[in-house]
């Protein structure tokens, strides 16, 4: 038995015991049920492929499961075997008439020439010249004008992609306007010199319309590429680098028009057939090659538009621009191979959808690019609004690319119900595009409003308070929106990214009815078991109800203390004085005091000997505070004045004398240094002095007349260190 005869064979034997589950469960596929190994290993090998195919003439049926036999892999390698047949048998045909290639210009010669009056042929081609000249004369005399337009769009300030943008659209538009100047003149000159003869319009509207398509695409290069105007150029190419891309792909639009418009042409004139099927494959071959050559010669300068050569080499985007060019230029060849392939298995090749991919393709990296660095660019000025606006502005791009692509290739979006797979995937393209889209875009919006809120609120609370960061012990913090924000913007951010995750899996066509139920159950399971974690959650949503704290308050927590630095969903960063960082879990908070609320007492103290007037220092102290209110530094910071509260104790040593005062919260240590500046500079100039320890030792000598003089000083030397160490004792006891 052959090897293919073999190979039919084993697939009928995968196909055959698929519909025969089938089979069992509808009387029309009973007689697939009867077929057995041994009565299919019986069969000729004619009879083998007749079964087949009338298997597969009857359409897709049902399985037993409910699916389509359209997907059976014994099916799916049976068509590929046929297509392939089918390609390699057109293949033959029509590379066999390469023998007639050469008769084709004779050909059409004849059919524009027969049955005409002498000389009338070539007075078509005297007002073709005469038409395109006088056209080409007049716009060559409207040149200049043209030339002022275009170097006034360019000459002005150009500073941003949008600037940029526009100065290409106006460049495109003027080249616009100079190709229908130029077509509607040489219009005009033929109709009125020509004579009326329907072969000679046809040719002439034909290599019009090639004309029309070269000034389109050459008017959409030099206004994207801007040779010569690297001000207005949008992509980050030297003037070498996009005149070469200019030039070069416009010798492929160049050659493709003409080319394909000659082929259409021929068309016309009854030459039909594989030999214009072959010739059309041949026009398309270089075009193709003329394509993929300006991609692969120029790969450099487009790799670095992606990415720039100052960026990380081995960054995923510069990456990508290196690969980008090499890829792309397969892609354009196989894709050609793809339109041919599908020309030979009788389907229509959509070259107009093809050449659109291509031209896709070669713009839509430099355009992203662009709006990347525009974007950083103006993320770096601070200009958030911008930055966002560029960021939604590529997604949007993407989501226009692929709407227009599919468009191109029609593709039915909506055919949804009883649509094939290619339908069902692009319909889910379509939906996930929609869903990042908007998702993104509301979270930019969102994004944006809290930053510049957390930004005014920095502000605000800088220019009264000063910087939150240099602030005193026990500084007012933040407002209470400003400690809610950071965790409104990741309850968010987190929500939006959950419900576009959602809204993906369905377009997918996940049931996410399960996945919900499983997240829930999984939630509840987590809840159980990580009791600690929802207590240190819950606790903390009470905490910010109950405005517990804020950031930037200096809060005390048991033994631990600090300025509130972060906040999280279920623990605070606390920042010691000394720098130290403590990170404490809500749910492990007993008691939290907070020492930066509405106001602060500071309360000091001083001594003063005991033979003072205690009611002089008192008037006194509150000549002092009358000054301190007056100090231009610390002025606005009072809240009840400093002030003396008279004689409270008596120790060994003199009155102990309290003042206090009343100041906003973190400014007491401030208002504290000038008061004890004030307080001694008030003691000084008044003549009191502050009581200091002392200790009084008396040596009797009454005894010692008859020691020797060596022994008194040694006595009295022994005294004195003693006195000196009970008074060093005292101090340190006041000390602490």
């Amino acid at each position: 038995m052959r090897w293919h005869s073999l190979t039919l064979l084993v697939l009928l034997t995968f196909a055959s015991l698929a519909l025969a589950g089938a089979g069992q469960l509808a009387n029309a596929q009973q007689s697939d049920a009867a077929l057995s190994k041994e009565s299919i290993a019986e069969l000729s090998d004619e009879q083998v492929r007749r079964l087949l195919l009338e298997k597969l003439s009857k359409g897709p049926r049902q399985s037993a499961g409910g699916h389509s036999d359209d997907y059976h892999p014994a099916v799916i390698a049976f068509r590929l075997q046929r297509a392939f047949g089918k390609v390699q048998e057109r293949a033959t045909t029509i590379f066999g008439t390469a023998d007639q290639f050469p008769a084709i210009p004779g050909t059409a010669w004849r059919k524009l020439t027969q049955n005409r009056e002498y000389g009338s042929f070539a007075r078509f081609l005297w007002v073709l010249l005469v038409a395109l000249a006088g056209a080409g004369f007049i716009e060559l005399l409207l040149r200049g004008r043209f030339k002022r337009i275009e170097n006034d769009i360019a000459s002005r300030e150009l500073s941003g992609l949008s600037a940029r943008a526009g100065a290409a659209l106006g460049i495109f538009v003027t080249r616009i306007a100079r190709a229908g100047l130029f077509l509607a003149i040489a219009t005009a000159i033929y109709f009125v010199l020509a004579e009326d003869e329907a072969r000679d319009r046809t040719v002439f509207i034909f290599y019009l319309s090639a004309i029309a398509v070269v000034r389109t695409v050459a008017a959409a290069s030099a206004s994207y590429f801007a040779p010569g105007r690297p001000a207005a150029r949008i992509p980050l190419f030297s003037n070498v680098q996009a005149r070469s891309l200019h030039l070069t792909i416009m010798g492929a639009v160049v050659f493709g028009a003409f080319g394909f418009f000659t082929c259409a042409l021929f068309g016309t004139l009854g030459i039909t057939g594989d030999v214009h099927t072959l010739l059309l494959i041949s026009v398309g071959a270089m075009t193709t090659l003329l394509l993929a050559g300006s991609i692969f010669v120029n790969r450099k300068a487009i790799a670095v538009d992606i990415c720039p050569e100052h960026n990380d080499p081995h960054q995923f985007r510069a990456v990508c621009g290196r690969v980008y060019p090499v890829l792309f230029t397969i892609f354009i060849l196989v894709l050609f191979v793809g339109l041919v392939t599908a020309a030979f298995l009788d389907y229509t090749p959509r070259f107009g959808a093809a050449l659109f991919t291509i031209a896709v393709g070669l713009v839509w990296p430099g355009i992203d690019a662009a709006l990347e660095r525009e974007a950083t660019l103006r993320g770096e000025d601070n200009n958030q609004v911008a930055a966002a606006v560029m960021r939604v502005t590529r997604l949007a791009v993407v989501c226009l690319l692929v709407f227009l692509l599919a468009a191109a290739w029609r593709v039915d979006f909506f055919a949804m119900a009883g649509g094939g797979i290619g339908e069902l995937l692009a319909g889910a393209v379509l939906q996930i595009a929609i869903t990042l889209f908007v998702a993104y875009g509301v979270w930019q919006m969102i994004r944006i409003w809290i930053d510049r809120k957390i930004a005014q609120e920095d502000a605000e609370r800088a220019a009264e308070h000063g910087d939150v960061g240099e602030m005193e012990l026990g500084g007012t913090g933040l407002s209470r929106i400003r400690t809610l924000l950071p965790l409104i913007k990741r309850t968010v951010q987190l929500t939006l990214g959950i419900i576009a995750m959602m809204i993906v899996l369905s377009s997918l066509g996940v049931n996410i009815g399960p996945v919900l139920a499983g997240a829930g159950v999984v939630g509840l399971a987590i809840g159980f078991g990580s009791q600690t974690l929802v207590r240190d959650i819950v606790s903390g949503i009470f905490f910010l109800i109950d405005d517990a704290f804020r950031l930037g308050e200096y809060v005390e927590l048991g033994d631990v203390r600090g300025s509130v630095e972060h906040v999280s969903i279920r623990s605070m960063r606390l920042r010691h004085h000394r720098g130290a960082v403590h990170t404490v879990p809500f749910g492990e908070i007993k008691t939290l005091t907070n020492h930066s609320r509405d106001w602060a007492i500071m309360k000091l103290k001083f001594r003063v000997p005991f033979d003072t007037d205690v009611d002089r220092v008192r008037k006194i102290l509150k000549v002092v505070g009358q000054e301190l209110l007056d100090h231009p530094d610390i002025k606005d910071d009072f809240i009840q004045p400093f002030k003396s509260q008279g004689a409270v104790e008596v120790d060994d040593y003199g009155f102990v004398i309290s003042t206090k005062f009343m100041s906003k919260p973190g400014k007491q240590f401030l208002i504290r240094r000038y008061a004890f500046a004030a307080v001694q500079d008030a003691f000084e100039e008044h003549g009191i002095e502050f009581a200091r320890p002392k200790l009084d030792v008396t040596v009797e000598d009454g005894d010692d007349d008859e020691l020797p003089e060596s022994a008194k000083a040694q006595k009295r030397s022994a005294a004195a260190s003693g006195a000196a160490g009970k008074v060093a004792a005292t101090v340190d006891a006041a000390a602490e």
